[in-house]
């Protein structure tokens, strides 16, 4: 029997391939709006390295600390802390009994008796309950024009009633104090010095003095007056070295360095002994280092060293974490961010969430932790940032102003003109028309330099500026827009029929009258869709823009362009300045969109 389908199910596929490759071709369309708006919640990184997807945040665990119940004293926990502002509380068999993350950027801890303070790049001091670990309060730091993506690190120390915290960034060179009482940052301490530039890298406390390490030595601070007491710039073996670790011992200082371990003296600011590769260390990166009585253990790079203090005896570890994707047995080196000791058992946090739970005495692991993944990185901040990064709201004004004038005066002129060429016939009429025409067939590039260098000749005879005006701009955005104006409007006028405007002069009305009363208000679709793609093309011009304004009179092409240079390369904040630009026009078109349409069909029946 052979298959036939009838006409009207024809029809209905037909029209339902038209109807799916319709929303196709609409999806395509749309994509480059849609991929903006994406990319601008990106993190940088991943759309420099290329990254589809959202990344996720590191969970590197960066802190470590034992407590009791509050409410049952016999049962402790464990509290990890890691970089993505996760903190999860894990019981004696390493079970996790409750987690919460903040989502946190740049994070740092310090924990006290009842609380849990993290500091952050994106959300400043947060105050978290230790039995519930829920968020009992938020600081905003009292500073201004930071951008949170350049923070490298933040830097937080606690004691008593007081908390310091600083971050690691360019050109920033400051400690906040914190009164955890009043709950108030108290000062912005000052620590610019001989050793400017600067940057924190961890803040300690010796009496009534602040230590401030960084990346060109160590700074001490008298807390009474907030002045400076004296800078210790260190060199080991010729070669500047960041002090990433302040640890005060039995009126010592040991020093955790890019140059292994130090064994600094405070009053004559040297160097007394050094613990390096050289005298048995496993790697000169000691980012910590945690003293339990007879025991020295430094957390670096490639592993953990003991030293026993009593027999001057170093042991290396290398091989203590578990590796992501082999299988149980296997162990690797890795970065030792975090150590607690517990009786005979160390707790050692490395990247990506894992723990390490290592037997002193047995000198091996005991067992490992896994601390679930990070939050997927939404950097909300680009739409904050972008008007700190640049004066956004300079360039977005001015685009307003210029394009919404240069529109205006475009849409009178060619107006007339176009009314002008449609009715009436005179001398020249067509060639005028026809050279109308021509100034399209020509490159606007073409244009730029004989514009600019007259810009300028005019300035020098007549000391007008004119160049990085508004004037001047919008004289020149006009007369671009001006004929192609003409050009369009002049079908939209021949399209309405004479025979109007025939019978309004026999019933006595003036060619003035007739234009003002009948025509114009026909015209009015065509008139609002010519001057919307007139405002849509001055918003979106970048080269006249850039060579003929200045820094008062840009436009928003020319600020989403400063994103990238020679000193940023900030894509993110490109894109949400691109959807923030676009918005105006969003509006302008959902405004006058029943006119467009008018405008766009007024031309398809005569008559």
């Amino acid at each position: 029997m052979k298959f036939q389908l009838s006409y009207y199910v024809k029809q209905r596929i037909v029209k339902r391939l038209i109807d799916v490759a319709m929303v196709a071709f609409l999806l395509i369309t749309l994509f480059p709006i849609f991929w903006m708006v994406y990319c601008s919640f990106k993190d940088n990184t991943d759309i420099l390295t290329g990254r589809i997807f959202l990344s996720k945040a590191a969970n590197h665990v960066i802190a470590i600390d034992l407590s009791a119940d509050r409410q049952d004293k016999s049962k402790d926990y464990y509290y990890i802390g890691t970089a993505d502002g996760r903190i999860s509380k894990l019981d004696k068999n390493r079970n996790i009994v409750k987690s919460n993350s903040f989502k946190t950027s740049s994070t740092s801890f310090a924990f006290d008796e009842k609380y849990i303070w993290i500091a952050t790049s994106n959300k400043g001091l947060i105050k978290v309950r230790r039995d519930d670990l829920k968020k009992v309060g938020r600081f905003k730091y009292p500073l201004y024009g930071i951008d949170v993506n350049k923070i490298v690190s933040s830097v937080i120390f606690k004691e008593g009633n007081k908390i310091w915290v600083s971050l690691e960034l360019k050109g920033f060179e400051g400690v906040l104090e914190f009164n955890t009482e009043t709950g108030k940052f108290i000062r912005l301490i000052d620590i610019k010095s001989d050793l400017t530039p600067f940057q924190v890298l961890t803040i300690s406390k010796v009496g009534g003095s602040l230590l401030v390490g960084g990346d060109k030595g160590l700074i001490s601070v008298n807390l009474g007056t907030g002045k400076i007491i004296n800078t210790y710039p260190i060199e080991v073996e010729g070669i500047t070295t960041k002090v990433w670790r302040i640890i005060p011992y039995n009126r010592k200082l040991y020093l955790g360095t890019s140059s292994g371990a130090l064994d600094f003296d405070l009053s004559s600011g040297r160097v007394i002994k050094r613990f390096s590769t050289a005298n048995g260390l496993i790697s000169d990166q000691v980012g910590q280092i945690k003293i339990y009585d007879n025991l020295m253990i430094f957390g670096t790079n490639q592993g953990m060293s003991i030293l026993n203090k009593k027999t001057g005896r170093i042991d290396n570890f290398s091989a203590l974490f578990r590796q992501l994707n082999n299988g149980k047995k296997d162990l690797a080196s890795g970065d030792v961010l975090s150590i607690l000791k517990d009786k005979d058992s160390l707790l050692l946090g490395t990247t990506n969430g894992r723990i390490t739970y290592f037997d002193i005495k047995k000198t091996q692991p005991l067992g490992f932790s896994k601390i679930r993944e990070g939050h997927f990185v939404i950097r909300w901040r680009n739409y904050v940032d972008m008007w700190y990064n640049i004066d956004f709201g300079l360039y977005l004004r001015n685009s307003l102003i210029i394009c919404g004038i240069s529109m205006i005066v475009a849409m009178v002129f060619a107006t007339l003109a176009a009314y002008v060429f449609s009715r009436f016939r005179f001398p020249g009429s067509d060639l005028f028309g026809n050279l109308i025409l021509a100034t399209q067939m020509i490159p606007a590039i073409m244009y730029l330099i004989p514009i600019y260098i007259m810009f300028v000749k005019f300035n020098d005879v007549t000391g007008v500026p004119i160049k990085g005006t508004f004037p001047g701009i919008i004289l020149i955005y006009s007369a671009f827009f001006i004929p192609f104006s003409i050009w369009i409007l002049r079908g939209f006028f021949a399209a309405i029929p004479s025979e109007l405007e025939e019978a309004a002069r026999i019933d006595g009305a003036s060619q003035l009258q007739v234009f003002w009363h009948i025509v114009l208000p026909l015209a009015i679709p065509g008139i609002i869709a010519t001057g919307v793609y007139v405002f849509l093309t001055a918003w979106d011009e970048l080269m006249f823009a850039w060579v003929l304004c200045n820094a008062d009179t840009m436009t928003i092409p020319v600020g989403i362009r400063l994103f990238v240079g020679n000193y940023q390369n900030r894509f993110d904040l490109m894109m949400a300045a691109a959807t923030v630009a676009t918005i105006p026009v969003m509006i302008l078109f959902f405004m006058l969109q029943r006119y467009i349409i008018k405008g766009l069909t007024a031309g398809a029946v005569k008559g």
